[in-house]
């Protein structure tokens, strides 16, 4: 028994020494986004946005560590050679590592003549950046270029297409070589839309690496699934407008054996499984106001997705309808079709990306009747007159702290803002409004009189908001109605209910994910029972009151 255990030993110490060590495969991204062009050309409205999605995809998914994702967005031609220098500053080191390959990833969206991308009025041309790129010294280079006439940078090494071949993350690397591809032919515009808020050849490209295009099953998005998805459902999507069908292009120079695998699905933060029997569903990210994943028919139904909350739109027949969801860490969210709503239907736009300006209409289901969204919370500080201490002595402000909770946010609905489709849709909202506000007044007191005192209280308010959103910015009108109680301190007056009413007015800047900057202004009218020589009496007072804080989306 000891000789035989012996022996098994020794084959699997032999197995394991004679096993090649698996190489490590460190991707690096560069990732431009610019709405800027050169010339007369109109500026874009989502090739930015098209950046971030992009970069955010690749840092989740596609095996990029965040510390290598290089976000470009508004910047200039020296900005992205300086990128590319750091990329291949990075690739070096990995290299000095001999068990290590590395695959440098491009990305640009934003305007083209064809000859050059555009970043503002300066331009790269496809010969310089080729150049760059294969200066990174990568083992394998994917460039992906969405902008009108990009295929036009195919035609200088004109080449064919090869075998696909293997690059899987954390696997045994042998491949070489670069891949790049384009949105569109060298003769046609690439076009954004607004309802899906991006190009339609990054959207679906995206939706593809989130899933929709894992035409196998095996949680694995290949380099041929994820550009095989992006064609067939750009060229389905734009073939009904009039502006004409848009065509993506490729060029493979590829050595190796198998498929390049572009993004993992083993291991997402979160999973959202959509409903069968949907002719198109889009995933919106409420956070970031964004269209995150698109899937169409016949298309997987499981896509990978960031902990956090989304809007869904299922089509079906002449029919949409909608819903809200929210995922967390981990968590495997399967979408029935009874928790959704009825949609209205809207018009949406699509435009082409650059050297037109003609812009055609069809129509699309978009905005939900009972759009509920997750709730909100504010936390502000602030200042306000007085009302039992003269507002003129010293220390003549009360300064507020400010809690308020927003339970129900309705959506109303929208319209191009001076109805003009390129400057961007406003939503309109209505919101349910808590607050909860602690006010304190430091006063400078004066040497020997008691009369410097302090006034503190609070009050619990009820309050509706009319909200008009347009990109990052809110501006919010309505009013508010509660009741308090307030005191003066280390003085023997008791404390004095008081009623209270107020229009406000907001305005919130979204910073970043769930988080906005909120800046607040009301007229609060207080109503005070103040007792004197002539009895106690009634008293409406008027004020002005300032407030800035944050607001939390749950």
């Amino acid at each position: 028994m000891r000789l035989t255990s012996m022996v098994w030993l020794a084959l699997w110490g032999a197995l394991i020494s004679a096993s090649p060590a698996l190489a490590e495969t460190r991707r690096i991204a560069v990732v431009v986004g610019n709405n800027a062009g050169s010339g007369d050309m109109p500026p874009l409205r989502y090739a930015e946005n098209d950046a971030g999605k992009m970069a955010r995809v690749l840092a989740e998914l596609g095996d990029v560590s965040p510390d290598d994702v290089l976000l470009l967005q508004g910047r200039r031609v020296a900005d992205l050679e300086r990128a590319l220098a750091d990329a291949t500053e990075r690739v070096t080191s990995f290299h000095k590592s001999p068990d290590v390959r590395t695959v440098v990833v491009f990305f640009f969206s934003g305007h083209s003549d064809g000859e050059a991308i555009e970043l503002g009025r300066e331009k790269l041309t496809y010969s310089r950046l080729k150049a760059l790129l294969s200066s990174t010294g990568a083992d394998v280079r994917l460039a992906i270029v969405d902008a009108c006439r990009s295929g036009g940078g195919l035609r200088e090494k004109g080449g064919r297409p090869v075998t696909p071949f293997t690059i899987r993350i954390n696997d045994m690397l042998t491949a070489s070589g670069e891949a790049f591809i384009t949105s569109s032919a060298a003769d046609e515009a690439a076009l954004e839309s607004s309802e899906v808020m991006g190009s339609y050849f990054t959207h679906h490209f995206i939706s593809g690496l989130r899933g929709a295009a894992d035409a196998s099953g095996d949680k694995a998005v290949t380099l041929a699934e994820a550009y095989r998805y992006a064609y067939d459902r750009t060229v389905t999507a734009t073939s009904v407008l009039p502006i004409g069908a848009q065509h993506p292009s490729y060029d493979f120079k590829l050595s190796g054996q198998g498929e390049l695998v572009l993004s993992s699905l083993v291991r997402p933060s979160a999973l959202l499984v959509l409903p069968e029997g949907s002719e198109r569903s889009l995933v919106s990210d409420v956070a970031r106001d964004q269209v995150v994943v698109e899937v169409a028919a016949g298309n997987a139904r499981e896509v990978a997705l960031a902990p956090g909350h989304y809007a869904v739109r299922l089509f079906k027949g002449n029919h949409s309808y909608g819903g809200r969801v929210s995922l967390t860490e981990g968590l495997r969210r399967t979408v029935t079709w009874s928790e959704l709503t009825l949609l209205v239907p809207n018009v949406i736009i699509a435009a082409a990306k650059g050297g037109s300006s003609s812009v055609t209409q069809t129509q699309a289901v978009v905005e939900p009747v009972d759009d509920v969204a997750p709730l909100g919370l504010t936390l502000g500080v602030g200042m306000t007159g007085r009302v039992l201490v003269d507002p003129s002595r010293p220390g003549g402000f009360k300064y507020q702290g400010r809690l308020g909770f927003e339970p129900l946010s309705t959506h109303l609905g929208s319209f191009n803002l001076f109805g003009r489709p390129r400057l961007g849709a406003v939503r309109a909202k209505g919101e349910l409004v808590i607050g909860l506000l602690g006010e304190m007044t430091f006063d400078q007191p004066v040497t020997g009189q008691r009369e410097a005192v302090n006034e503190g209280g609070g009050q619990l308010r009820l309050g509706y908001r009319f909200a008009f959103e347009w990109r990052r910015l809110s501006l919010g009108i309505g009013a508010e109605i509660g009741v308090g109680a307030l005191a003066q301190l280390y003085d023997t007056r008791p404390v004095t209910t008081v009623l209270m009413m107020a229009p406000r007015l907001s305005l919130r800047l979204r910073l970043a994910g769930p988080l906005s900057l909120t800046v607040d202004g009301e007229i609060p009218v207080t109503g005070v029972t103040i007792k004197d020589d002539q009895g106690e009496a009634l008293k409406w007072l008027v004020s002005g009151a300032a407030s800035a804080g944050f607001l939390v989306s749950f």
